[in-house]
């Protein structure tokens, strides 16, 4: 089994959030763990050792795309998520690492996956593990979301309610609700429309077909 450093992992998640944040969380481990562009990736399947997903508002593109990387590549597929149901450890996931986890257990999960390990990782800490910084591109001002603030401003932006949103990521309605009370003061909206736009502007609405056929 090698077990060659760096990792060379592959993101395939529909919220641009998640990629731009798991970029920033990953990169002072360069050395131990890449994340690779998903164009890269999908043209060079043999560059992949690790592949994460997040199930949640995947399009069926998407899901051609996860599904043709894993068959190409040859190579574990991850489900990375807030998710913690035991449904998901099916067919070719190997595992399931937590969203919560600190930027160190997931290096060294990654790495126990490289190296032929199968897991769940799925600390249980705060609901908010940190802030993530979503620069405007307007003002290039710094917006600090926690990542399920931003998780959840992501569902807003796609048109969910708070009863699906709630449900997709298996909270009670009253924090969702609290959750959004908390981002709509941070991004300095007051109503929902106000953050859908917000949302969209900040790359949090969903991958259109056209943008992930070119990816």
């Amino acid at each position: 089994m090698s077990t060659s450093r760096p990792v060379r992992v592959a993101l395939i998640d529909n919220f641009e959030v998640s990629v731009v944040g798991l970029r920033a969380l990953l990169a002072p481990f360069s050395g131990r763990v890449n994340l690779l562009e998903l164009r890269t990736a999908m043209n060079k399947p043999s560059a992949v050792d690790v592949i994460l997903y997040e199930p949640v508002r995947q399009s069926p593109t998407t899901q051609g795309m996860l599904r043709d990387l894993v068959r190409a590549s040859q190579k574990q597929a991850v489900v990375y998520s807030w998710r913690d149901q035991e449904g998901e450890l099916r067919g070719s996931f190997a595992g399931h690492l937590s969203k919560a986890l600190p930027a160190s257990d997931l290096v060294a999960a990654l790495e126990s996956l490289h190296d032929g390990g199968e897991m769940v990782a799925r600390r249980r800490m705060p609901a908010d593990p940190g802030p993530l910084s979503i620069v405007s591109r307007a003002s290039g001002v710094d917006v600090e979301l926690t990542p399920r603030e931003a998780e959840i401003l992501a569902l807003v932006t796609q048109g969910l309610t708070n009863s699906e949103i709630g449900a997709q990521l298996y909270l009670s309605i009253n924090s969702v609700k609290t959750y959004i009370r908390a981002a709509y003061r941070k991004i300095a909206v007051t109503r929902r429309a106000q953050a859908v736009a917000w949302g969209m502007e900040h790359g949090l609405a969903p991958l259109s077909e056209r943008e992930t056929a070119g990816v």
